[in-house]
Parts: C-alpha cells; sequence; structure tokens
C-alpha cells in the first residue's frame, strides 16, 4: 500500500516592513526616497505618518526605510528649503535670470540680423526687444510706479469671502476622532523618537 508524505508546510507571506541587503544605497536610490518624502511633507505630514506612507501595507512601492532615516531625510529637506530663502540663494538666482535674460537679447538680436529681409528677423527682433524690457526690469532701471485699485466710476472695491467646503467638515464623528487621535499618537512617536536621537548623541 502506497504511503502517502506530509507536504511541507507553507510560510505565510510577510507583511512586515521590507527589508533590504546591509549597505549604502545608489545616489539615484536616495534622491527618488528624498523627493518621495519632501512630496509627502508638502502635505504637512509627521515623521511616523512618513514612515508609514512608505513603509506600510498600502504603500504602491514600499521602501526598506527606519523612522529614524526619515527623520533624517527630512531635517535634511528643511535645510534645503532654508538655504533656498536665504538672501545669498535669491541674490544668486537674481543675477542668474539677468544672464538669462541678456543672453536671450544678444542672440535674437543677432539672429534678427541675419534674418532682416524675412518675417523671422521680425520675430527675433521682437523677442530681443521684450528681453531687453526684462534686463531692464531686473535691474530695477524703470521708476516704480503705484497703482490705485477701485470699483466702477471710482467707487470702492466689494470684497466677498467665500468659505470653501473642506471634506474634514463631512467626517463621520468616529473618523474624525480617529485621525485626532492618530495624529496625537504621531506627535508623541516623534517626540519620543527625537529624545532617543538627542541622547544618543550626548552619550
Amino acid at each position: 500500500m502506497a504511503r502517502t508524505l506530509p507536504s511541507a508546510p507553507t510560510t505565510p507571506p510577510s507583511t512586515s516592513t521590507p527589508r533590504r541587503a546591509r549597505g549604502r544605497r545608489p545616489e539615484r536610490e536616495q534622491a527618488l526616497i528624498r523627493e518621495r518624502i519632501e512630496q509627502l511633507m508638502y502635505q504637512n505630514l509627521r515623521s511616523p505618518a512618513i514612515h508609514r506612507a512608505l513603509t506600510g501595507p498600502e504603500a504602491p512601492n514600499p521602501v526598506a526605510i527606519s523612522d529614524r532615516q526619515v527623520r533624517s531625510h527630512m531635517a535634511a529637506i528643511r535645510r534645503d528649503w532654508a538655504d533656498r530663502a536665504s538672501r545669498e540663494h535669491l541674490a544668486e538666482e537674481h543675477a542668474k535670470a539677468i544672464a538669462i535674460a541678456e543672453e536671450t537679447a544678444r542672440t535674437a538680436a543677432l539672429r534678427s540680423a541675419l534674418n532682416s529681409r524675412s518675417t523671422l528677423g521680425a520675430a527675433y527682433l521682437n523677442t530681443a526687444l521684450k528681453a531687453q524690457e526684462l534686463v531692464a526690469r531686473l535691474r530695477g532701471l524703470y521708476a516704480p510706479t503705484q497703482a490705485e485699485l477701485s470699483g466702477p466710476a471710482g467707487a470702492p472695491l466689494g470684497l466677498t469671502v467665500t468659505l470653501a467646503d473642506h471634506p474634514a467638515e463631512h467626517l463621520d464623528p468616529a473618523e474624525e476622532a480617529r485621525r485626532f487621535r492618530q495624529l496625537a499618537i504621531d506627535i508623541e512617536a516623534e517626540a519620543a523618537s527625537e529624545a532617543a536621537d538627542q541622547l544618543s548623541e550626548e552619550s
């Protein structure tokens, strides 16, 4: 009589956070992760919520990343925001805009001269004049202008404020309470993680 061998036990699929091999990620992968984190930061999410969005079961492309690494990326993003808002950076961007406008005016004027006998030359000339006007405005060569807004026949302007209908106003009370509890949990978890990081740095 034939004997039936027991089948090997099957291992259920893991639902935990995806794991990756040890080692530093390639720079391209790091940049993509930081870009995803920055997009989530625009939604005013805290680090625990961002970590869940990256590693949770609902994430379209789960990432193997720790909450501490998420906070490190967030700190770097905030530093980048601060650098872009600095006076030095704005001055560099202003100078760059002037240089681009000047080069556009020079190139357009040259091509206008080369195509002076065609309608293309007139189009290049128009571009050169607009670029020169932009350079003058960027350099502050025009006198400041004052404009006054008024209604018909000089009447005062009427102001109408319309409050937008926010989706949160239609939440079920139980769902609204759940979201507030989750927000409180995220705030406490973020504070505890930051305290732990500070202790590890001091030790």
